[in-house]
């Protein structure tokens, strides 16, 4: 058995249970195990452990050679969901690559890429041209997945439901008033009900992008796939660490100039619609900056 502080520390725990609920609890208590029987499937030797905001991730080595990462969900309708869009995007050079999945445990078993930085640890944004590169391969997926996946009316109504759970954080409440929720909830409900339909990431921001190399250039990582309309993947990068309207502005046109079908109007809708969520999402975690300030204020202009 694995040593259980290796495989799900305390901070990581109050994580998980702080996202999927008290239930998660009983998860984490029966992580080693778990975790010690993927290694036997599929012959891993884990040299690290790491935490995201769904999932807990270890990455280590197949058969003593390849690099992989084993990543395990207490939810297992989130791995599930998420192999889908991973296999829809097999053929793509900016999706990671899924190596197996074990539906009935929430597991999946992934390429590791190198460096495999996260865009979040590094200063500023990568070129335009990279995050056209990505944007259009996403795009681009092998298959339909049309009720695989849920809506991105579904998606919207889940995010909204998540940030109404957090309003009453003291940071949160101080800034975010609900009629600033009710009016992002009604423009985004619209939005998502119609649009350039397909495979959408849904947590397209720069701490899901990796750095892969030159052949490789970005890679998404950490999907939350939904079926809509595909303009949602390019609100981070028209937002992510703008802090002017200027600025926004600049990014857009950019964006829509090198990403074939994606369209201004929309995008600019959709940043307004979607500013109050990450301000929530922001303020819950860490005090606010100029980022916060310019979707405090799209919010607020609903």
């Amino acid at each position: 058995m694995l040593d259980p502080d290796f495989v799900l520390d305390a901070a990581a725990r109050e994580r998980l249970i702080d996202r999927f609920g008290p239930g998660t609890e009983q998860w984490c208590d029966a992580l080693p195990e778990l975790v010690s029987r993927c290694c036997l499937r599929w012959d891993l030797e884990l040299d690290e452990a790491r935490s995201g905001a769904t999932s807990r991730v270890f990455l280590g080595r197949q058969h003593g050679e390849r690099g992989v990462v084993l990543k395990l969900v207490p939810d297992r309708s989130v791995a599930d969901i998420e192999a889908v869009a991973l296999r829809a995007w097999a053929a793509s050079p900016h999706a990671v690559g899924l190596l197996d999945a074990d539906p009935g445990t929430g597991a999946l078993l992934l390429e590791r890429l190198e460096p495999g930085t996260r865009l979040s640890d590094l200063p500023g944004l990568p070129p335009f041209a990279a995050i056209a590169a990505l944007l259009t391969s996403l795009r681009a997926a092998d298959e339909d997945v049309t009720g695989q996946l849920p809506t991105l009316s579904q998606r919207t109504e889940f995010l909204f439901e998540l940030i109404g759970r957090r309003r009453g954080h003291p940071r949160v409440s101080t800034l975010v008033t609900p009629d600033m929720v009710a009016r992002g909830h009604r423009l985004a409900l619209g939005l998502a009900a119609n649009g350039d339909t397909g495979l959408v990431h849904g947590d397209l921001g720069l701490a899901n992008v990796l750095t892969a190399g030159p052949a490789r250039g970005l890679v998404a990582i950490d999907p939350r796939p939904c079926v809509g309309d595909r303009t949602v993947d390019a609100i981070d990068w028209a937002l992510g660490r703008a802090t002017t309207e200027g600025e926004l502005a600049g990014r857009i046109r950019r964006l829509c100039a090198l990403v074939p079908g994606l369209d201004a109007g929309r995008l600019r809708q959709w940043c307004r619609a979607t500013a109050v969520i990450i301000a929530v999402q922001t303020l819950y975690r860490r005090p606010p900056d100029d980022t916060t300030g310019l979707v405090l204020q799209l919010a607020a202009g609903v």
